[in-house]
């Protein structure tokens, strides 16, 4: 996952965040992403799908980033879970502006979040290959379900202050009602 995000794309999402923390993402245009980043237009061609693609590159960065970030050190799947989603939430500290932009243009718009939602569920469940919860069955589920507890804890996060404290909570508190639903279940 790590290994194959490709330099463009890195620039590309590193250019997009610095754009977001200062533009709308209705006002977000691939043409400054491409300008920002350095990289031709023939070389974000490859983004099929246009602007609503920079949202796996950003997915991925943040993914890559969490990985450097996050150790595996709590015995249950749901402690790792609610390490791995606070190490993600960690990797973005710096980037809130530009997390409220994109998060706030996605709640005005749902193509935009219906097209992209398998990059979502892929996000998730690389968070889930992180805290060595990515085995049993309905994995895709699981992930969905995890990628719900994570955006329902951003808007939390995004007004929380810096120990987290009400982000910890959301976090704890969704995970436990969502029970054996995000974690592997035990074996017979």
């Amino acid at each position: 996952y790590t290994t194959l995000f490709r330099s463009s794309d890195d620039k590309c999402a590193d250019a997009a965040l610095k754009l977001l923390a200062k533009t709308p993402w209705r006002d977000l245009a691939l043409a400054d992403v491409a300008k920002a980043a350095k990289v031709s237009l023939a070389q974000l061609q490859a983004l099929r799908g246009g602007k609503p693609a920079l949202i796996g590159l950003i997915l991925k960065k943040i993914g890559a980033e969490t990985a450097k970030r996050y150790r595996a050190e709590s015995d249950t799947a749901r402690e790792r879970l609610f390490d791995v989603a606070m190490a993600w939430f960690e990797a973005n500290a710096r980037r809130k502006p530009a997390i409220r932009s994109l998060y706030d243009g996605l709640k005005f718009d749902p193509v935009t979040l219906i097209s992209e939602r398998g990059e979502f569920l892929a996000a998730a469940q690389w968070l889930m290959t992180l805290a060595k919860a990515d085995t049993g069955p309905a994995i895709a589920a699981r992930a969905a379900g995890l990628a719900l507890i994570i955006a329902r804890a951003i808007p939390v996060w995004l007004d929380d202050d810096a120990e987290m404290t009400a982000t910890m909570a959301r976090l704890d508190s969704d995970l436990s009602r969502a029970g054996g639903f995000v974690r592997k279940p035990s074996s017979p």
